[in-house]
């Protein structure tokens, strides 16, 4: 899948990109949340803007704020529930693990982590 850095009327960062092609996002996807959102609101940064849209049983989150010059730049996007494959689904198959886990078993599981495994 190729991402481009200037798509959809906004430029995107090398990180939304990054996360684009960790989560198994389409750049199309996001742009479509991005350009006509079923919701909009606040974003945690200052001047950002969180927009979402959902696409059958998923939830496409795009974060954009302006520049100085008024264009619109893609600072990251993912989609919820994760794709399974994804890092994103790795990451909350791990947690859930975790969370099941006893005491040694979790200390076992950071010690792995820590190691790189």
């Amino acid at each position: 899948m190729a991402y481009q850095q200037y798509y959809g009327g906004a430029i995107w960062t090398h990180h939304a990109i990054d996360r684009m092609r960790n989560r198994g996002l389409s750049q199309d996807k996001a742009a479509q949340a991005f350009n006509h959102p079923d919701q909009s609101i606040k974003g945690k940064a200052r001047g950002s803007v969180e927009y979402q849209k959902r696409f059958n049983t998923s939830l496409v989150t795009v974060i954009a704020k302006q520049n100085e010059k008024r264009e619109w730049i893609i600072l990251s996007c993912w989609i919820d529930p994760p794709l399974p494959g994804s890092i994103d689904a790795k990451e909350k198959e791990r947690y859930w693990k975790y969370q099941k886990t006893g005491f040694w078993g979790k200390i076992w599981m950071v010690f792995k982590r820590q190691l790189g495994f």
